[in-house]
């Protein structure tokens, strides 16, 4: 297969907004975990607006999130809080984006090694994956938020590469978000955003994302490759 005029050996996937429709009862589980600890509503739309628009805070993590959300928040309702969430996502699973999961198996026919990077942490990672149906098998390599290095710094991939011994230039990743272009442009490593996570066409145009580069979900990708 080729891609962009160039041989592609390998896929690399984003989770959230590539293959999981996240904004399907996000806030729902938010707001769940907020009601469970006492917390106000209010300030999860403001998140939920900044998340996508704003590049600058791109590489916080979930935690800084919910201190920005409730400055006040103890550690005691931080660690309530995340479990009340995974509890929630539990009960109201992220579905599979239409389309990606027959994406992925088209992928795997065409013998292209596939990977992963998330900033998900394993645990919360087999739980998603099980209820959407997905099988880890189907990945040579997981690079998840336990990992030493995580998005947007490019030495996210360092270990992904070294293990598989495929060309950067010969690969691809997928993502949804600011921190996946920041990460795969300083890597040095070809990519593809999809619009399905929330960050819009022209917000991608602004950071640099060629037009050509940008699809509207997973599914179309086989659109742009050629056999």
């Amino acid at each position: 297969m080729e891609l962009f005029g160039r041989p592609l050996t390998l896929v690399i996937l984003d989770v959230d907004g590539v293959i999981l429709d996240l904004y399907a009862c996000f806030q729902k589980n938010l707001e769940q975990a907020a009601s469970h600890v006492g917390l106000p509503h209010a300030p999860i739309q403001q998140y939920l607006s900044t998340v996508s628009l704003d590049r600058k805070r791109s590489g916080l993590t979930f935690h800084d999130w919910l201190r920005i959300m409730w400055p006040s928040i103890s550690d005691g309702q931080v660690h309530a809080y995340v479990r009340c969430f995974r509890d929630a996502e539990g009960v109201n699973p992220y579905p599979p984006i239409t389309g990606s999961l027959e994406t992925i198996q088209w992928l795997r026919q065409q013998c292209l090694l596939l990977a992963l990077c998330t900033t998900n942490e394993h645990d919360v990672l087999r739980r998603r994956f099980d209820a959407a149906g997905i099988e880890p098998e189907w990945f040579a390599y997981t690079i998840t938020g336990e990992d030493t290095y995580l998005k947007p710094d490019p030495r996210t991939f360092d270990a992904l590469f070294a293990v598989l011994g495929v060309s950067r230039d010969q690969s691809v990743y997928v993502g949804d978000w600011y921190p996946d272009w920041e990460a795969a442009r300083g890597a040095g490593v070809p990519f593809i955003a999809v619009l399905s996570g929330g960050v819009t066409r022209d917000a991608f145009l602004r950071e640099g994302v060629p037009e050509a580069h940008i699809i509207e979900r997973l599914s179309d990708l086989p659109n742009i490759m050629v056999s």
